[in-house]
């Protein structure tokens, strides 16, 4: 028994590297630490805070490589794991986050309809990744499969059906 609770330890522990790693990758958008995180190849595939579908590692990183030309993302702040679920070789995790964002100067010229603050501003959103025991080699790593993003509503705001 002692065992299972040290390797379920040591994969939620490599689990959660990988999240931070991609929380901080976010900042400064470093394509290189998102490799570390992310299965190669075609595999991956996720749904973007901005609302659109990204197949494969490299949409992703060519999303990046677009995305330093107009926005800075400084900071991911007020971040609350809401679940890490690990059942063999695969895992899920939910969480809530706040990012402090802003346009960059002359972002309004390239943005094709992205609406980003000029001063830096607070993001909230929340995600769900999937993480699998197996890299694009089939080497048992864990890697991120899969992610969701969507925006998250004010804490402030009362959930519908549970008015007081």
């Amino acid at each position: 028994m002692a065992n299972s609770d040290t390797w379920l330890e040591a994969d939620r522990a490599e689990i959660l590297r990988l999240h931070e790693l991609w929380m901080r990758a976010n900042c400064g958008l470093h394509i290189d630490a998102m490799r570390e995180v992310f299965v190669g190849g075609a595999h991956f595939q996720g749904f973007n805070l901005n609302g659109h579908t990204y197949f494969q590692f490299d949409e992703w990183a060519q999303l990046w490589t677009y995305l330093r030309t107009v926005m800075q993302m400084t900071d991911v702040v007020e971040q609350q794991i809401i679940n890490l679920e690990i059942r063999a070789d695969t895992a899920y995790l939910t969480f809530e986050a706040t990012a402090v964002v802003r346009a960059l100067p002359h972002a309004e010229e390239k943005s094709s309809g992205l609406e980003l603050p000029v001063e830096p501003a607070r993001l909230k959103f929340r995600g769900t990744e999937i993480y699998l025991r197996e890299d694009e080699n089939q080497r048992r790593n864990w890697k991120m499969w899969h992610c969701h993003y969507s925006a998250a509503a004010p804490s402030t705001e009362a959930r519908p059906g549970f008015f007081t």
